[in-house]
């Protein structure tokens, strides 16, 4: 079959990915899991065509290509898992596996000539962000839902609250989000003020009856302290307070300014990029907690690179936001745009360094990197790689896509060379020429 899916599924080193696969499950121990090419080929696929956990599912029933990518011998008109096997084997396998996997496709990328061994050694970083997939952050919107969450928590644990405000919190989150939208500042800040009233009084209920609570298992009472904690945080937090929560079920997000006129902050987690610079190849990606300076990011991205390619890095081409990491990497070539006295090559790889922002695009775009819809800060991690690893196989595809368009048309070329040499007698000598000149060119342009 010459569809670039069936000529993928065939170059890709499944054997490598069984191997790692198998550490993660014991032995004579249970049910027989699912074939883990099966699983890894629905996450990588649903990553390439940007598709949900039910989506790929679907797809998978529909499309003979999706089956034989995922190791299916025959067409089958049911699918032997369900989309939360996914999400499952997602938390199962964890970061290390996909990062073993994007190394597999930079093996693949080499083989496959999409790129070279002396591409490896001169790369181009950069960060952006990975929004979650939250709401927008308002004061009012944090105190009622902290208040709700720990008044169904306490009541799961038995706590008597003397009022629980399933009713009133609602009504003055809305009431202060209509007045702010009103101009009203004043007056939607004593609804906010309210609301925070209410909060405080329900943790301090909540802090007096947890130590008498009996009959509560101890991870429900556990999951009611955390939710305490950050409820408190959120009570006491302020404008100008630092490592404010943005969210109460994912408290690790970050506040993120980088400067765009359309979008002023962003929610979600810093994540570092390493590319070729000559093809943008993605050799490394890595998602951060809070929002670290952009060289602080730089030192782990070139290590987990270097170990990712099994090549030293001698260049390495960045933007301002890397301002004052040259002295961390004297061993590197380091290369900051705006920097002057380079020689004409050296100037021609700074030149290159925007191609990076297309490529962080295409992975917003197409692989499922604009909005993190996976749990937690190793959710980030997992969406990032996964980003990574499908966006290197959708540029190993498109070359064996247009690999296999250029034999067809070759083909057809050569069969109308043929008819053509049949009735060679009858052609004149300038038309002979020409059609061997452009036989010539056509074999040097695609050969």
């Amino acid at each position: 079959m010459k569809h670039s899916l069936v000529q993928l599924a065939d170059k890709f080193n499944w054997t490598k990915i069984d191997e790692l696969c198998s550490a993660k499950f014991c032995k004579n121990n249970g049910r027989t899991a699912l074939p883990s090419r099966m699983v890894v080929g629905l996450l990588l696929l649903k990553q390439m065509n940007d598709l949900s956990d039910e989506e790929v599912c679907a797809k998978f029933i529909e499309n003979p290509y999706f089956q034989y990518f995922c190791g299916n011998k025959y067409f089958e008109h049911k699918i032997g898992l369900t989309s939360e096997s996914l999400t499952n084997w997602r938390k199962r396998l964890g970061n290390e596996i996909f990062q073993q996997i994007l190394v597999e496709t930079i093996a693949l990328g080499l083989a496959e000539e999409v790129i070279s061994p002396k591409e490896l050694s001169e790369v181009i970083s950069d960060t952006t962000v990975q929004e979650k997939n939250i709401t927008y952050p308002t004061d009012g919107k944090l105190l009622c839902k902290a208040l709700e969450q720990v008044v169904e928590l306490g009541l799961a644990c038995g706590v008597k609250f003397r009022q629980t405000y399933k009713r009133t919190a609602p009504r003055l989150k809305n009431n202060a989000a209509r007045l702010s939208h009103a101009r009203k500042p004043a007056q939607a800040k004593r609804e906010t003020k309210r609301l925070r009233t209410l909060l405080g009084r329900v943790i301090r209920e909540s802090e007096r009856q947890i130590e008498n609570l009996k009959n509560v298992s101890q991870g429900l009472l556990q999951q009611f302290k955390d939710k305490i904690i950050v409820a408190k945080q959120v009570f006491e937090q302020k404008r100008d307070s630092k490592d404010k929560i943005y969210s109460i079920h994912e408290p690790e997000v970050s506040c993120i300014a980088k400067g765009k006129a359309h979008k002023k902050y962003e929610f979600g987690s810093k994540v570092g990029i390493v590319s070729t610079i000559k093809n943008s190849f993605i050799l490394a990606v890595d998602s951060f907690s809070g929002n670290p300076y952009d060289g602080k990011t730089l030192s782990d991205l070139l290590i987990q690179t270097e170990l990712n390619t099994g090549e030293n890095i001698t260049t390495v081409v960045l933007d301002k936001g890397y301002r004052g990491c040259k002295k961390a990497h004297p061993e590197i070539k380091v290369m900051l745009s705006g920097d002057r006295n380079l020689s004409p090559s050296e100037k021609k790889k700074l030149k290159q360094r925007s191609k990076i922002e297309p490529t962080i695009g295409l992975m917003k775009s197409k692989c499922r990197m604009d909005l993190n819809r996976l749990k937690g800060s190793i959710g980030d991690k997992l969406n990032a790689t996964l980003a990574a690893v499908a966006y290197n196989l959708r540029m190993i595809l498109r070359v064996i896509f247009y690999f296999i368009i250029y034999c067809l048309f070759l083909q057809n070329i050569q069969r109308n060379y043929q008819l053509v040499k049949t009735n060679w007698q009858k052609l004149g000598v300038v038309q002979h020429r020409l059609i061997k000149q452009l036989w010539q060119s056509l074999k040097l342009a695609f050969y």
